[in-house]
């Protein structure tokens, strides 16, 4: 048992009790995470193992298995987990921050098309056994590269390709 940081009393672990993690006002409970009461003055406290690896989870769930379109503080929570500033999500999704910014508090809802293409990035990123910032990086920077505003271009598109750029074995990601 350790001793409270406030008064110096002793604490109870407690093992079973789910936990509400308070992150960025998502509903998420941990469950089997050791709780720490304090017998003197009550306070409890709680020590999260690996909050990095616990937040992927976080989003892959939110982006795996919500059904309905993604709410303003999930949009809000994969934006911070890609390591994107709003105009720079705003840039990834093609739409200007001010829109972004209505999605991230609520005042519009996000289209179909923006939540699937918010999700696929995320899980391009996250749901591999690849390094996130190697694949990343890449694939958000060619998502925000791309002009906001484009035109079908009329003709065809002429792809040139070397055999040994598909004959050679490529790393799994990137």
């Amino acid at each position: 048992m350790g001793k409270c940081v406030i008064c110096g009393g002793e604490l109870t672990v407690v093992k079973d009790k789910p936990y509400d993690y308070p992150i960025g006002g998502l509903q998420v409970t941990l469950l089997g995470i050791p709780q720490h009461t304090c017998n003197v003055c009550g306070e409890e406290f709680t020590t999260i193992p690996n909050p990095e690896a616990l937040h992927k989870m976080i989003g892959l769930d939110i982006c795996k298995n919500k059904k309905g379109l993604l709410l303003p503080e999930e949009i809000v929570f994969l934006r911070k987990e890609l390591s994107l500033n709003a105009s720079g999500l705003a840039r990834v999704l093609g739409v200007t921050p001010s829109t972004l910014s209505r999605w991230e508090n609520g005042k519009k809802t996000i289209g179909e098309g923006n939540d699937r293409m918010l999700r696929m990035s995320y899980l391009s990123c996250f749901d591999e056994p690849c390094s996130k910032d190697k694949k990343c990086d890449k694939i958000l920077s060619i998502l925000s590269n791309l002009p906001q505003k484009r035109k079908a271009i009329k003709g065809k598109n002429i792809i040139s390709i070397n055999p040994q750029e598909w004959l050679v074995p490529t790393p799994v990601c990137c």
